[in-house]
């Protein structure tokens, strides 16, 4: 592995696919960790495929100076992530650091660290971000196929270390047959976020909802992985402790999964107590957590959602499920951690629904507490930092790097 000297500051360079809109959360982790690596003692820079508007979007609220991010164009469908001109630039350019963090596998930006390590011998960091789960793995099962043949498998295998952001991840990686070192470190929130003030009044009266309808707030891809359906039969289960309840549903449709979900509201004669609202960014999301007694994310699969984390900032206690890896909502009394069932989700929302409005605005509290305690980007990219400094051979080996 090439050493840094100790006497600079280390020169990390994060690649992912976009840090936009479209990154659905991704591309807030490498933007904000990169701002808590520079405002700390490094020098970090993103490679990313998006257009100057989307990163001017997403640097916006971190506070990352627009020159510690480099936008390459994208030759065909932006899925697919390939760039030749990126892929140039790391064959030119790869003395101007010290080692690589990749966020994200299955892109054709898996070839640019796979060039980093053969041309310069950088060290690379791979965090799949729960992409090798294996309800993530049967999604696309022959594209990732093929990507296993022409670059993935030589990027996971050469990684000096990967990077897991929650305990889960970590056996997912050794039931494929990674051997590599785990850096288990989470996401976080940005003091930035934890500071913010939402309009719960503004977002019920932008999206007309009645002002004592009780919320529970959905926030995320509706996708099938999100697990929606469940939540609809849960709650057509507890449908008459419902009545003064109103689930919102915001996010992006995905694989057309919208229409399906709509078309259960339907069936299930649910359509006065379910409202969507499409995608919700910036001040409308947190305007959203103002406004809502409780989230919920029922997922099938998950890697370390940086929803939930921004949920909890905000004082709003969270239900969802064991395919999380939340469960401090537990021991922190800050929400409920449930089978993937529609059985489990049903005991939930009975739950909730026995509670106050005072005893759920308790719980919201405790969850503040656990992320303030353990989940601030501040801390999170001194970890980074320290499994740096270790891979570069400046220090001994981070008590949160796992080797067997």
């Amino acid at each position: 592995m090439k050493p840094s000297p100790a006497d600079r500051p280390i020169r990390a360079l994060h690649i992912i696919t976009s840090i936009g809109r479209g990154s659905f959360g991704l591309g807030q982790v490498a933007v904000n960790l990169a701002k808590a690596q520079n405002d700390l003692t490094a020098y970090a820079q993103i490679w990313c495929l998006d257009t100057k508007e989307q990163i001017d979007w997403a640097i916006r609220l971190p506070g990352l100076e627009r020159s510690k991010v480099r936008n390459f164009p994208c030759l065909g469908p932006a899925r697919l992530g390939f760039s030749p001109l990126m892929l140039s630039e790391a064959r030119s350019r790869g003395e101007d650091f010290d080692l690589v963090h990749v966020h994200g596998i299955w892109t054709a930006c898996s070839q640019v660290s796979n060039i980093l390590h053969r041309h310069y011998n950088l060290p690379i960091i791979i965090a799949p971000h729960g992409s090798l789960q294996k309800w993530a793995l049967k999604r696309s099962a022959w594209k990732k196929q093929l990507a296993l043949l022409f670059y993935e498998r030589e990027n996971l295998h050469q990684a000096a270390c990967l990077h897991a952001t929650a305990e889960t991840e970590v056996a997912d990686f050794r039931d494929y047959g990674l051997s590599n070192p785990i850096a288990v470190i989470p996401n976080g929130v940005s003091d930035t976020w934890l500071e913010s003030q939402g309009d719960g009044y503004r977002f019920r009266e932008s999206y007309n909802i009645p002002s004592d309808a009780r919320l529970l707030l959905f926030i995320s891809r509706i996708t099938p992985k999100k697990g929606l359906p469940l939540l609809l039969e849960a709650i057509s289960r507890v449908r008459s402790s419902f009545a003064n309840w109103l689930l919102v549903i915001a996010g992006t449709d995905e694989f057309g999964h919208l229409q399906k979900v709509q078309s259960l509201v339907k069936e299930l004669n649910l359509q006065n107590c379910v409202k969507f609202i499409g995608p919700l960014y910036d001040q409308d999301k947190r305007d959203a957590f103002a406004a809502a007694d409780v989230f919920i994310l029922p997922s099938y699969s998950e890697g370390f959602p940086m929803i939930v984390l921004e949920c909890l900032a905000t004082g709003v206690p969270v239900i969802t499920t064991r395919a999380t890896p939340w469960e401090s909502l537990l021991t922190w009394k800050c929400g409920w951690w449930v089978d993937v069932s529609v059985d489990g989700i049903a005991q939930a929302l009975q739950s909730m629904m026995n509670l106050s409005t005072d005893q759920l605005r308790v719980m919201g509290q405790a969850g503040s507490e656990l992320v303030k305690s353990q989940y601030l980007w501040g801390a999170q990219g001194e970890k980074t930092l320290d499994l740096y400094r270790w891979l570069l051979g400046q220090q001994t080996r981070p008590d949160f790097v796992i080797m067997d």
